[in-house]
């Protein structure tokens, strides 16, 4: 099953994530809030919980979401990002990457072979509508095509091909072909036609199918992702144009087990003048992150608790592989270690009677996450409702336990509060703050801080969240499915945090909560998140730490913070 059909059973935190910067970014700026909640003349002085989001996809590249979050991680700007599990399968993924500036000009481009008949040519020019250099394809003939082909190393994976181009009066049958051997698996084109100038491709059939419309003497930039033998699905191929995908898992034209050649040209029969930029093939996937292993679970369960981690917020997948990560959590020797809990979104509340029936027994466990004196904790980032609500509670109340603190998440204070009222939960609280444009991390700090209080003005109790990033360009660059308007993540992202940033930002937290002890009366703080290493929060220790550090640094720094008390860093 697909995630995108996981997600269809109710609301999910992919469908709804999307807000979370925009709401933040206002924050950020400084728009007007409810004046916050006046602090408490008492310190509270018992330790506060400190929890970890958890969002377990990284199960390898064997299953479709596996593949796909290893694919975001896995061009060079955002393998920082990845788990201290993960391994560089690829360490070289670019096969070719060819801007053209440093060519003579007049020459063929180099490492392609090129063709064309008497009067015409295929060159490096210098552009005269952008900087540096590109290839023409200048064509006179009429009778055979001008043409540029590169072979590369044979790939039985996922490929990612760029080019730019354009030509000088569009529409005249230009053509970039991916090729398997000597077979066209993949073929784009120009064409003209009663309607105007397109841009096509063509399907299995023979027929074309429309990408988008284009115009004279203008600039392209193409993306074309071919997988020969993705899991648990067929073969298939996404066009972008422009970083808009125009196409999305459409038929190669014919199976092929690995791909080896790029050929981009004019049209046999029409004269024209073609211009290629900023050609470019890499290996889709050159990482793999399988943390679904029980070696690997129990060294996250000794770093965690060495950090004083004291749950993590497992976002409650029934469903195998999303499941794998708790499984193996509630089967290790050293679950006790650390405690959990379940976070609830529609992947659990849409079979919820079903679901409802396996998780609440397990509130009965000792190494499942209590506060206020033995009340099983449970947060609902959506799919909340009156209802179910009052299911939890009956159910626990059958089991002979202690009525759930329920707390209901969401992206203002106003609809905390409306939502807190309306389901009759206990507290409120927020998945995580992001920024946009390039945001500071102080900035982004700044405005969750204001929210703590915002919240508690607006909506009562409140578990104060503790975000340790947000930067989701690498699903603009490799979108997931599961989240269908993907445009906006370029501009998604906020600067990356220190760790003395996080713990600083985490003491904040603490201290509010020990100084607000009725606004705060559960006394946790949730940190988003422990493993969102593509959407920019973690503080899981990365490959990136552990090989050139030595440790894991990010949990060192949380580590030194004190929990109690007008907690500071060390």
């Amino acid at each position: 099953m697909s995630v995108s059909e996981w997600d269809s059973a109710g609301w999910s935190r992919r469908t709804i994530l999307k807000a979370a910067a925009a709401v933040s970014a206002g924050a950020a700026l400084g728009l007007p809030c409810p004046a916050a909640a006046a602090p408490a003349t008492r310190v509270r002085s018992e330790r506060t919980l400190v929890g970890a989001i958890r969002w377990d996809a990284w199960v390898g590249s064997e299953w479709h979401v596996g593949a796909t979050v290893n694919r975001t991680l896995s061009p060079q700007e955002y393998q920082f990002r990845l788990p201290f599990y993960a391994h560089v399968t690829v360490p070289e993924r670019l096969l070719v990457d060819q801007g053209f500036d440093t060519e003579a000009t007049g020459t063929a481009p180099s490492g392609w072979a090129v063709s064309a008949a008497v009067g015409s040519s295929v060159s490096v020019v210098d552009a005269t509508d952008r900087a540096g250099k590109c290839v023409h394809l200048h064509d006179e003939s009429g009778t055979s095509p001008a043409a540029m082909t590169r072979k590369f190393a044979t790939q039985s994976r996922a490929v990612t091909v760029n080019w730019d181009w354009k030509e000088m009066v569009a529409g005249k049958w230009a053509r970039a072909l991916l090729i398997s051997g000597s077979t066209a698996v993949v073929d784009i084109a120009t064409t003209t036609d009663a309607s105007g100038k397109h841009l096509v491709m063509r399907a299995p059939d023979g027929s074309w199918s429309k990408l988008q419309d284009i115009a004279d003497d203008t600039w392209y930039s193409l993306k074309v992702i071919a997988d020969p033998a993705p899991p648990q699905a067929r073969p298939w191929v996404d066009v972008y144009v422009n970083g808009v995908r125009r196409m999305s898992k459409a038929p190669l034209l014919v199976p092929a087990a690995t791909f080896d050649t790029l050929t981009l040209r004019t049209n046999e029969t029409l004269t024209s003048d073609l211009y290629i930029d900023n050609a470019n093939i890499a290996v889709t996937e050159s990482v793999n992150s399988n943390g679904a292993t029980q070696s690997i679970m129990d060294q996250e369960i000794q770093y965690a608790a060495a950090a004083g981690i004291d749950y993590w917020a497992f976002v409650y997948y029934p469903q195998d592989p999303l499941s794998r990560a708790r499984n193996l959590y509630l089967s290790s020797e050293h679950k006790t270690d650390i405690s959990w809990c379940a976070l609830l979104d529609g992947n659990f509340t849409g079979a919820f009677d079903t679901n409802l029936a396996v998780l609440a027994p397990q509130f009965a466990e000792s190494n499942y996450q209590k506060v206020l004196g033995g009340r099983p904790l449970l947060y609902f980032l959506s799919g909340a409702d009156a209802a179910k609500v009052a299911k939890v509670r009956a159910k626990a109340a059958e089991l002979g336990l202690a009525d759930p603190y329920i707390v209901v998440m969401a992206w203002t204070a106003q609809s905390a509060a409306s939502l807190r009222s309306a389901v009759g939960a206990d507290a409120v609280s927020r998945y995580a703050t992001g920024g946009s444009n390039g945001a500071t991390y102080d900035s982004v700090a700044a405005a969750e801080t204001q929210l703590w209080s915002e919240y508690a003005t607006n909506a009562g109790q409140v578990v104060p969240t503790v975000s340790t990033g947000w930067d989701n360009r690498p699903r603009y660059d490799y979108p997931v499915s599961w989240i269908a308007d993907y445009t906006p993540l370029k501009d998604n992202w906020g600067q990356q945090a220190t760790p003395g940033e996080i713990a600083t930002h985490l003491a904040g937290a603490i201290r509010w909560g020990n100084t607000h002890p009725t606004d705060a009366p559960a006394n946790t703080v949730l940190i988003y998140a422990w493993n969102e290493f593509d959407e920019g929060g973690w503080i899981c220790p990365t490959l990136h730490e552990i090989r050139d550090f030595g440790r894991p640094l990010r949990l060192d720094a949380i580590a030194k913070v004190p929990r109690t008390g007008v907690a500071a860093p060390r």
